[in-house]
């Protein structure tokens, strides 16, 4: 049995399997006209996702298993690895589609219907291409991802990272970011000082001169963020800071992916 997650801002140029039961796809919408599209919905409440989302469609998850209690429990399990790759590519995904037949088979037979309540994704930029060297590294190392989800601060920060699109705020952009770069230290006490030597001992390890750019970046970006979420008057353009920002958690995140276990403070205090 089977069924498939729609997904728009990310394009893969060939399968590539995530975990069992689950494979992200190639995807072509570009036949489905909003009539078709419309006659696929089973209920009113699905129609406004589906013709938003719809023409947006460039990618899938195809979800596959023995029996349709395991179909659905990797189908609503795969809102995580939509996260994940979010994160992974600091990207804004979207996964609000599930459909019965697989994207270039829809027809007004399919049965489309609307999986995500929040409208994530739903932008106009250009969805991000996975290279070969991107799906290499998905290969490598997703699998770690999944099971490093088990670890609260891990999920808190990809959660965080990848929700972050859907606040047009950015003092609130800075403060979810900030909550998964702590989460995964775990500082509590001069917290400033800390997370910037732990993230420049931990981004660098052996490189100096990188590990004092990256520690004062990160104490001038806290100071940011500290600022951003007391409400103090600010100047300049927030976004540099958001993305600096975001970046760093990619960073980070990508960092214990590969590592396969987050950073430990006592390998880290000088």
């Amino acid at each position: 049995m089977e069924t498939f997650i729609l997904l728009n801002g990310i394009a893969v140029k060939s399968d590539i399997r995530l975990g069992e039961g689950i494979v992200l796809q190639p995807a072509d919408t570009s036949h489905v006209d909003l009539t078709t599209a419309l006659s696929a919905c089973r209920h009113p409440d699905d129609i406004a996702v589906v013709s938003a989302f719809i023409p947006r469609i460039r990618s899938q998850f195809r979800v596959s298993a023995n029996s349709s209690r395991d179909v659905s429990a990797i189908a609503w399990n795969s809102s995580w690895d939509a996260l994940l790759l979010s994160a992974i590519f600091q990207i804004e995904l979207g996964f609000n589609i599930q459909s019965d037949t697989p994207a270039h088979e829809i027809s007004a037979k399919s049965t489309l219907r609307a999986v995500h309540r929040q409208m994530s994704g739903f932008n106009d930029v250009s969805p991000f291409i996975v290279e070969e060297e991107d799906a290499r590294w998905l290969s490598d190392h997703f699998a770690v991802a999944r099971q490093l989800l088990n670890n609260e601060s891990f999920q808190t920060a990809v959660h965080c990272l990848a929700s972050m699109h859907w606040h047009p705020h950015p003092r609130i952009k800075l403060a979810v970011i900030w909550a998964g770069i702590e989460g995964i230290f775990g500082a509590t006490s001069e917290i400033r000082f800390r997370i910037s030597l732990y993230l420049a001992r931990y981004l660098a390890p052996d490189e100096v001169a990188e590990r004092k750019v990256i520690f004062e970046t990160v104490k001038k970006l806290y100071n940011v963020r500290s600022n951003a979420v007391h409400g103090t008057k600010l100047k300049g353009d927030l976004s540099v800071a958001v993305a600096e920002s975001a970046t760093l958690l990619n960073r980070l995140l990508k960092k214990c992916i590969e590592a396969g276990s987050l950073p430990s403070e006592g390998d880290l205090v000088p």
